[in-house]
C-alpha cells in the first residue's frame, strides 16, 4: 500500500469531556436486580393476615357468576385476577369479610387462607452462588451490576462523541492517499456485497430500490458505489491510523482471528463457512480488524472521562 500518515494529531489532545453524558446510575433497576438474589429462598408459609405479593384464597359471593366462586387463589397485588378485589384483600385476616360494588354488581369476599410470601435479604451466601468471578459478596455484586449499567450507557452514549473524535484526528492529521488504494478499499466493499447478494440469488447490479431497502440504505447500485466512494476516504484514514496505533500498542491479528471469526459468522449468519469465507476474504478480514482497532484506541480514550 502507497497511502501513508505524514503527521497524525494526538487524539490525546481532543477534549471529549464536554461531549459526554453524565453517568447517572438507576438504584431502582440495582434493588430490583439485588432483590432477585433472593428469589431461590423465598418461602411460603401458611399465615393469618394478606400483605401485597401473598397467595390469598377466597370465597366470593356475588350476582354475578363471574364473581360467585366458592374458592379462588390470587397473589394479591399482583394484578393477575382481578386488580379491585387483590386490593381489597389486602390487609384482611383470615375468616374475615369485605364487600365492594364492582361495574358488574356487589361482591363479598371472604378470606378462607392466606400464605404468606417471606423473603430474605440478599446475603453473600446468596451472591457466592452465582458463581460470578470476582464478585463474593453483596457489596461486590451491587459494584458488578453498577459497571454493567455503566458498559450499557457508555455504549449508548459514546457514538457521537466518538465520531467527533476519529473526525478530529483525521481532519487535524495529513495523510497521503493513493487513488489505488482508496479504489481497492471501493472495489473490496462492491466485491462482499456482489458476494452476499449472490448467495441471496441476485445480481448487485440489477437490484431494485425494493431489493436494497433493508439490506443496503441506498435504491440503486449506483447510489450504492456513490456512498462507498464517499466513505472510502475515511476508512483508508482509520485503516492507516489503526495500523500506525498498532506499532505502538503491539496490535496484532492474522490466520488465528480470521479462522475465529470465520466460524462466529457461521454461527451468527447460519451459512456455510464457503459463503462466509467468500463474502469475508482474508484481506478484507485484515483491513477491517486494522480500520476497527483505531475505533477501539479512540473508544477507550474515551472512556477514561465517563
Amino acid at each position: 500500500m502507497k497511502s501513508r500518515v505524514l503527521q497524525v494529531k494526538d487524539y490525546r489532545d481532543v477534549d471529549v469531556k464536554p461531549l459526554l453524558k453524565p453517568f447517572t446510575p438507576d438504584e431502582e433497576a440495582l434493588e430490583t436486580e439485588l432483590r432477585r438474589l433472593a428469589n431461590p429462598c423465598i418461602r411460603w408459609e401458611e399465615g393469618e393476615q394478606v400483605s401485597a405479593g401473598d397467595q390469598a384464597a377466597c370465597r366470593l359471593v356475588s350476582d354475578c357468576p363471574r364473581f360467585n366462586k366458592e374458592k379462588v387463589l390470587f397473589v394479591a397485588g399482583s394484578g393477575m385476577f382481578h386488580q379491585e378485589l387483590e386490593a381489597l384483600a389486602i390487609g384482611m385476616k383470615v375468616g374475615e369479610t369485605r364487600k365492594t360494588v364492582l361495574p358488574e354488581g356487589g361482591v363479598a369476599l371472604t378470606l378462607t387462607g392466606v400464605m404468606n410470601r417471606t423473603v430474605p435479604a440478599p446475603s453473600d451466601e446468596m451472591v457466592e452462588k452465582l458463581g460470578l468471578e470476582g464478585v463474593r459478596t453483596v457489596t461486590d455484586y451491587r459494584a458488578y451490576l453498577l459497571a454493567q449499567q455503566k458498559e450499557a450507557a457508555f455504549k449508548q452514549d459514546s457514538y457521537e462523541p466518538l465520531n467527533r473524535l476519529v473526525r478530529d484526528v483525521i481532519d487535524g492529521s495529513e495523510f497521503v492517499l493513493n487513488r489505488e488504494d482508496w479504489a481497492a478499499v471501493v472495489n473490496r466493499e462492491l466485491d462482499r456485497c456482489r458476494a452476499l447478494c449472490r448467495q441471496e440469488g441476485m445480481v448487485l447490479e440489477e437490484m431494485t430500490p425494493e431489493q436494497f431497502q433493508g439490506r443496503i440504505p441506498v435504491k440503486s447500485y449506483h447510489e450504492l458505489v456513490a456512498m462507498l466512494q464517499y466513505e472510502g476516504w475515511d476508512k483508508l484514514c482509520r485503516y492507516l491510523l489503526g495500523c500506525l496505533y498498532a506499532e505502538n500498542d503491539g496490535f496484532r491479528t492474522g490466520e488465528a482471528e480470521y479462522g475465529e471469526f470465520i466460524a462466529d459468522y457461521v454461527r451468527s449468519w447460519h451459512v456455510s463457512e464457503e459463503n462466509a469465507r467468500e463474502a469475508n476474504p482474508y484481506d478484507s478480514f485484515l483491513f477491517n480488524e486494522y480500520a476497527g482497532h483505531a475505533y477501539t484506541v479512540l473508544k477507550e480514550y474515551i472512556r477514561k472521562f465517563y
